[in-house]
C-alpha cells in the first residue's frame, strides 16, 4: 500500500476548516443536542473517541451531531461523495471521496487505520458505500452505527448497533427474551418535518447536479438531475393536491358508517427492505399478490384500501395498476386507492392491516390492529403478528396481544428509538436564518411555480379545484 498522501489519483486527504462558531454549514444555529442527550443508544455512541461519519440524512443533521460528539470529546471527520454532502456538512475534518465505488473498500481501510476510527456512523445501512462499510468495519472489530427514520412514528427517529430494520439486533429475539422495561415519558412533537425534509432534499439534489467535476464517479441511489430535484418539490404539493381529489373518498371510510375494510401499507418504490427482505423486486407485484389473494379470499362485502407512501408521492403513482388488476380479478368496487387520508384513523377504522415490512405495521398494533408481513421484518414474531398465509388472514386476523405489543414497543423505545427528528428538531440547532436566499419567499414562489408547471406537462390535465390548497400550503410554507 503507497503512503498517504502519495500520488494515488484519490488520496485521502482531510481538510481542516476554522470551526463555525454558532451556525452550520446550512445557514442554521448549532447547538449540542440536549433533549436526546440521555438515550440509551445516543450515550453508546457517546462513548467512542474517534468517530467517522459517512452519509446521513439529507440535511445539517450530521453536522450537529459531529458538533453533539465533539461537545463530548470525540474527534470526528466525515467522508464526502458528493456536493449535496458538501452542501450540508462543510465543517471541520471532512474527507472527500471521488474514485469509482471499486476503490472505496480499500479507500475505506486505509483511511480507518490512518484516523485509528473505533466507531462509523451512518443513515441507511443498504446503500452500497454503507454495505462496503459494514463488512469493512466487521472485518476490523470497528462499531458500525445505523441511523434510520424512526420505528415509532411520528417524533422518533433511530439509531441501532450492527444493522437496522431485517437486520437489526432485535430481530432475533423472541417476545420471552425481552425484558419488561418502563413505558417511554411522554414525548416532544415536531412540526412540519415532511416539508422541511422535501425542501433539504430539494436542494441536495440541486447540489448534486453540480457534482460532476468534483466527483465524476459517483452514483447516488437515487438519480441526480433536475427531474428528479423536481419530484422532491412536486410531492410537497401534492400532498394537498391529492387531499382535496380524495375528500370525498376519506370522508366515507372514517365516517361512522364506512365499509369493512382492510388497509395495505405502501412503501417506497426502491426501499431497499422490498428488494432485499422480501419476494418482490417491484411494488406493482406485491400490489398484484395482495389483490389476487384479496378477491378469491375476503369477504365479499370487506374493501381493500391501498394507501400510497407519503414519501412517494412526486415519484409514483399506482393507479392503473390497482384499476388492472381489479378488473382481471374480479373485484372492480372493492378496492380503493388513497394517498393522502390520516393513517391513524384509518389504522383506528380497519380490520387489519397488510405490509411487506414497513414500520406502519407496529403503528396498526398501537391501535389494536392485527397485522401480517409478507417480508422479513425484526417485528414479525409470534404473539405480534399473523402467523398465517394471506389468504386465511382475511377471515382469520387475530386480536394483538395487547400486553405482549406494549412489552416489545417499551422495549424497542428504550435501545433503538430517539425522541427527535432529522429535520424539525429544535433543540438540534434547527433555527432558521431568514438571510439565506433559498428561503425567502420570491424563490420559494418561483419552485412552487415550477413545481406546478412540471405537473402540468406530465401529461393530464391541472386539477384547478386543487389551487386554493396549494396556495393555503404554499402560504405557510413562505413564512415558515
Amino acid at each position: 500500500m503507497k503512503p498517504l498522501g502519495g500520488n494515488r489519483p484519490n488520496s485521502i486527504k482531510v481538510k481542516i476548516r476554522r470551526p463555525i462558531d454558532d451556525a452550520d454549514s446550512a445557514g442554521h444555529c448549532v447547538h449540542a443536542p440536549t433533549s436526546v442527550e440521555h438515550s440509551p443508544s445516543i450515550q453508546l455512541l457517546g462513548q467512542h473517541s474517534r468517530v467517522l461519519l459517512l452519509q446521513g440524512p439529507n440535511g445539517p443533521f450530521f453536522a450537529r451531531l459531529a458538533y453533539f460528539l465533539r461537545d463530548l470529546g470525540a474527534e470526528v471527520w466525515k467522508v464526502n461523495f458528493n456536493r449535496g454532502d458538501d452542501l450540508y456538512y462543510r465543517d471541520v475534518g471532512v474527507i472527500r471521496f471521488s474514485d469509482a465505488m471499486p476503490a472505496w473498500e480499500s479507500f475505506l481501510r486505509e483511511l480507518l487505520g490512518k484516523m485509528r476510527i473505533d466507531a462509523i456512523v451512518v443513515f441507511g445501512s443498504a446503500r452500497r458505500h454503507h454495505r462496503i462499510a459494514a463488512r469493512v468495519a466487521k472485518s476490523m472489530g470497528i462499531t458500525f452505527w445505523v441511523f434510520e427514520e424512526g420505528y415509532i412514528r411520528p417524533d422518533y427517529i433511530t439509531l441501532e448497533k450492527g444493522g437496522v430494520n431485517a437486520d437489526s439486533p432485535l430481530a432475533g429475539l423472541q417476545l420471552g427474551d425481552i425484558p419488561a422495561v418502563p413505558a417511554a415519558p411522554k414525548r416532544r412533537r415536531f412540526k412540519h418535518p415532511f416539508a422541511r425534509m422535501a425542501w433539504y432534499s430539494f436542494w441536495y439534489f440541486v447540489a448534486g447536479l453540480l457534482s460532476a467535476k468534483r466527483y465524476p464517479q459517483y452514483r447516488h441511489h437515487k438519480p441526480f438531475g433536475v427531474h428528479e430535484a423536481g419530484l422532491w418539490m412536486r410531492a410537497a404539493y401534492r400532498k394537498y393536491k391529492y387531499r382535496w381529489q380524495e375528500q370525498g373518498l376519506t370522508k366515507a371510510l372514517l365516517s361512522d358508517g364506512h365499509p369493512p375494510f382492510f388497509l395495505v401499507a405502501l412503501q417506497v418504490y426502491n426501499d431497499s427492505q422490498i428488494r432485499v427482505h422480501s419476494p418482490w423486486r417491484r411494488i406493482e407485484d406485491f400490489i398484484e399478490w395482495t389483490i389476487h389473494s384479496f378477491a378469491y379470499n375476503a369477504p365479499r362485502d370487506t374493501i381493500l384500501v391501498i394507501k400510497h407512501h407519503p414519501m412517494d408521492r412526486g415519484h409514483t403513482n399506482y393507479a392503473a395498476v390497482i384499476d388492472e388488476c381489479a378488473q382481471r380479478f374480479g373485484a372492480v368496487g372493492r378496492v380503493v386507492y388513497v394517498h393522502d387520508a390520516h393513517l391513524p384513523s384509518l389504522l383506528h377504522r380497519c380490520d387489519g392491516v397488510v405490509t411487506i415490512n414497513s414500520t406502519t405495521g407496529l403503528q396498526a398494533m398501537y391501535h389494536r390492529v392485527p397485522v401480517i408481513t409478507l417480508g422479513r421484518c425484526f417485528y414479525d414474531k409470534e404473539g405480534l403478528t399473523y402467523q398465517g398465509s394471506l389468504d386465511r388472514f382475511w377471515n382469520d386476523p387475530k386480536p394483538v396481544d395487547m400486553a405482549a405489543y406494549r412489552r416489545f414497543r417499551n422495549y424497542l423505545i428504550h435501545t433503538s428509538q430517539i425522541n427527535s427528528s432529522f429535520y424539525a428538531d429544535s433543540t438540534l440547532g434547527e433555527t432558521a436564518d431568514a438571510k439565506r436566499w433559498h428561503k425567502r419567499w420570491r424563490v420559494r414562489f418561483a419552485c412552487v411555480g415550477g413545481l406546478v408547471m412540471m405537473d402540468s406537462f406530465s401529461g393530464r390535465a391541472v386539477d384547478m379545484s386543487a389551487l386554493f390548497s396549494i396556495l393555503h400550503w404554499a402560504s405557510n410554507w413562505f413564512v415558515g
